[in-house]
């Protein structure tokens, strides 16, 4: 039985085996609702620019997501959209359709041009060179303009990322950055493909600090290949004394039967459910200890950080991009299998370098999937994104956004969340429901609740998410 400090002077939480195993299912982490799985190509090129030009009209500022799919190698452990490239130009054929799609976009949007929130993923980022990184930076204040308060974030990894890279992002207005560690252990990295020492992370953090980036988070992942307990607590304990301001926790997902090169990790390298809790679980505490907040299921802050004070004052979302102070109505993804939400619709790119090149290429957009949202998705999306974020849903929040009554619109589901109750993972509250501490780690789990598409899926189904632990 493994015991978690909830880090505010309380006793120990303890989680013993059986609910480990009662809970321990596959399900969404929902960065989306409806998740992916539901989008299909009924939604059409036209669906997207009408969702534009319907976005035009509005007068809040935008996110914007920028894929980057380039990588010098692959992780095993890799559940993104990559691409291994050498010696051939599609980087620099790549720059030209991003800025090609961004000038599409920014003319179907018009006026509507302010950008909150400019986050670069990947893939690797730092895999373009100098003269690539600022071509599409300004290809993208070519067509819209930064607030002055705008998050501008890029993921970064240790291995390939140089110093002069980080001087030049910060000269351009880059504020924050994300460093890909997942472990530090060597045979773990070994077993994952990855090999990247301690100096390498620490000169990168500390120059990024030097640098003035603010919010510097770092990526953590459990459930790697040979991982222990102890090996774990070391790297864990390596990121404290770094003092990253964030840091992510993610649950490693098998899927080697969607993601062909995690075949390479052998099955009997994993943790097992119990061992996979006790590695988060000792990460949960190490970090509260040193006086971290959780945020969200996996994800700590220091107090000061805007992540923890969101989460204080109930402001905290949560989108394709993770955790996150600024909400805005619309998002737009750009490049290869990027992820847009525009007015009330999610739309995805071609997931495949050359498909989105040409598309893009021949002046069209390169949606290949999406979602229109209904009024029903609506209601769950903001129940499930309160409780993943804030671990609060209030009655009155949804009486006043949608007119509806919690208790005649989800008696079914009030019904179900009766388990998390009994099982001290949640509490009902004078008007709402609460997730407890013990409960975060289940927060999953309880959102799942009140998603109705879940309810339509076979138990026989194959599954298409990762473990909940």
């Amino acid at each position: 039985m493994q015991e978690l400090n909830s880090g505010k002077g309380q006793p120990g939480l303890k989680i013993d085996r059986l609910m480990l195993k009662k809970y321990d299912r596959p399900g969404p982490r929902y960065t989306s609702y409806p998740t992916v799985p539901e989008w299909s190509g009924e939604f059409t090129t036209e669906d997207y620019l009408g969702a534009l030009d319907g976005a035009s009209s509005a007068t809040d500022p935008l996110s914007m997501y920028v894929h980057i799919p380039f990588c010098k190698s692959r992780c095993y452990y890799c559940g993104c959209n990559t691409c291994i490239v050498r010696g051939d130009d599609k980087p620099g054929r790549y720059i030209d359709a991003l800025a090609r799609e961004i000038k599409m976009i920014g003319g179907r949007l018009g006026r509507r041009n302010n950008l909150i929130q400019l986050h670069w993923g990947g893939g690797t980022p730092t895999y373009l060179d100098e003269k690539q990184i600022e071509q599409l930076f300004e290809a993208i204040i070519g067509n819209f303009t930064l607030e002055d308060d705008a998050e501008v974030a890029i993921e970064v990894d240790p291995r390939v990322t140089s110093i002069p890279q980080l001087e030049l992002l910060r000269r351009l207005g880059f504020n924050r950055i994300s460093l890909g560690v997942q472990d530090l252990t060597p045979q773990v990295q070994k077993a994952i493909g990855r090999d990247q020492t301690l100096e390498q992370t620490e000169e990168l953090f500390d120059h990024s600090r030097r640098l003035g980036f603010g919010g510097i988070n770092i990526d953590l992942i459990y459930g790697l290949p040979l991982q222990t307990v102890r090996d774990f607590s070391a790297t864990v304990d390596h990121v404290v004394r770094m003092g990253a301001d964030r840091v992510a926790v993610y649950s490693y997902a098998h899927l080697p039967n969607l993601k062909a090169h995690q075949r390479k990790i052998k099955d009997t390298d994993l943790p097992g459910p119990e061992q996979k809790f006790e590695l988060f679980a000792t990460a949960v505490e190490r970090f509260l200890t040193a006086g971290y907040i959780q945020i969200g299921m996996d994800h700590f802050a220091r107090p000061d950080d805007e992540l923890a004070q969101a989460l204080d004052n109930g402001t905290l979302h949560r989108n394709f991009m993770g955790y996150t102070t600024k909400r805005t109505g619309d998002m737009l993804g750009v490049g290869m299998s990027a992820i847009g939400n525009i007015s009330g619709a999610f739309a995805q790119n071609l997931s495949g370098l050359d498909s989105y090149m040409n598309t893009i290429g021949e002046g069209k957009p390169a949606i290949y999937r999406g979602y229109q949202l209904s009024g029903d998705d609506h209601i769950r999306q903001a129940v499930i994104i309160s409780i993943m974020c804030n671990f609060v849903l209030k009655f009155d929040d949804l009486k006043k956004a949608f007119g509806i009554d919690y208790f005649g619109y989800f008696r079914q589901e009030d019904e179900e969340l009766e388990v998390f109750i009994g099982d001290g993972l949640m509490k009902r509250t004078g008007n709402g429901i609460e997730v407890c501490p013990k409960g975060r780690i289940f927060v999953r789990n309880i959102a799942m609740v009140f998603d109705a598409y879940l309810r339509k899926r076979r138990d026989g189904d194959k599954p298409l998410f990762s473990r909940t632990i």
